[in-house]
């Protein structure tokens, strides 16, 4: 049962964002602020202050904080061109922050739906700014992630459980100690199970599966391009079958 490998990850929906706001300065919180052009820039501050220090949000789904939380979802830390957001490091945790704030609000006790259909593209954000910092938060995302699924109903009709079973098993293959072959196989079989049967256009065939997922994302370009990185991940000491899923997973994403 999926509910019970997912159990093996200790979900938890809270640990990420709390593990990122802890290295997210006054400085990085006015950045994101400032996104919406600097419209409304003391309530987004004072927002993204209690968001940090407290992991709560308003009660109620808010333009305040979360146009400038998606905006900032948007940016991309290695082009110095690119506006709103900033670069490097800095860049990548106002990043990671916004786009782990997004994906918390979508559940209880928020519930908030204003996430303009990008669930894939939050992720995808999220899973390259964090493989991006210095600080090791794979166990804190495979919490997240598996949390996630969870929550989304692994055997239902969320199609972000596929983006979400992809990211989970991107983490988990980098966790010390290494978690075992057969529970990664497990996931990767689950992953590759449902992106087939939640196809995205259920009337082109080549569109169903997980390149379907990258085909109506956003940011398509971002996926094809950790397809790459899945593929050169180095997985000396794994098993036969456990690569060959991987490597099946990864050139779906990049076909």
């Amino acid at each position: 049962m999926i509910t019970e490998l997912l159990g093996k990850f200790e979900p938890d929906g809270d640990v990420l964002l709390r593990s990122i706001s802890a290295h997210v300065t006054d400085e990085m919180l006015e950045c994101i602020a400032q996104a919406d052009y600097g419209c409304d820039f003391d309530a987004h501050l004072a927002a993204l202050r209690q968001l940090r220090d407290t992991g709560d949000l308003p009660a109620t789904e808010s333009w305040v904080p979360l146009e400038v939380l998606q905006l900032t979802r948007w940016s991309d830390p290695e082009n110095p061109e690119w506006k709103p957001g900033s670069t490097g490091e800095f860049g990548h945790w106002i990043r990671a922050f916004s786009c782990a704030a997004i994906l918390r609000a979508e559940h209880e006790p928020w519930n908030y739906k204003y996430n303009d259909e990008s669930t894939s593209s939050t992720t995808i954000q999220l899973l390259l700014s964090l493989d991006s910092l210095p600080v090791d938060l794979n166990r804190e995302a495979a919490r997240n992630f598996a949390w996630l699924i969870l929550k989304s109903d692994p055997e239902g009709e969320n199609d972000s459980i596929r983006e979400y079973g992809v990211t989970l098993l991107w983490f988990a293959l980098h966790l010390k100690p290494a978690v075992p072959d057969a529970d990664l196989i497990s996931l990767a079989e689950w992953v590759v199970r449902r992106a087939d049967e939640l196809k995205w256009d259920p009337r082109v065939a080549e569109f169903s599966g997980l390149k379907g997922m990258v085909i109506g994302c956003q940011k398509r370009s971002a996926w094809e391009m950790f397809g790459l990185k899945l593929s050169e991940l180095d997985l000396s000491g794994r098993s036969t079958e456990l690569k060959t899923w991987v490597r099946l997973i990864a050139e779906q994403l990049v076909e």
